[in-house]
């Protein structure tokens, strides 16, 4: 029991993540810099997507720090797969970079793909709780 706990906890916990970056990435997009607490997000963010796609880019997640737990990497790793998002390290780079019509458009991209990202883990965290119930 208490790892199905610790799991939705998880699950939980990269929804918010998510939805903090999301918030702060909204005012990026509407012309606002960067705020400290965004910046230091997209910064181990970037560290574990620079450079990295494929079979790597969840070894290289977890060497991050970004993310620790199988529960937010795996749901990253499905979102990227999914999504085809493998430029993450530029869009995140253009935005701490803040040059502003760049920064504006790769935020919303960031957007989208965290917004991806946020769903999956409240899908999960959902059924977790369901198969609780059952």
């Amino acid at each position: 029991m208490r790892g199905d706990s610790e799991s939705r906890s998880r699950y939980l916990s990269l929804a918010l993540k998510s939805r903090g970056a999301i918030n702060g990435l909204r005012e990026v997009a509407s012309g606002q810099p960067v705020d400290p607490k965004l910046a230091d997000f997209l910064k181990r963010l970037l560290a574990g997507v620079d450079q990295e796609c494929g079979a790597a880019f969840v070894s290289h997640l977890q060497e991050s720090g970004a993310w620790t737990h199988f529960e937010e990497l795996s749901t990253v790793d499905e979102v990227e797969k999914e999504t085809g998002t493998h430029d993450l390290a530029e869009v995140v780079s253009a935005i701490l970079s803040q040059a502003n019509d760049l920064s504006r458009e790769n935020a919303k991209k960031l957007i989208k793909f965290l917004t991806a990202v946020e769903g999956r883990a409240l899908q999960r965290y959902t059924e977790s709780t369901e198969l609780r119930i059952a």
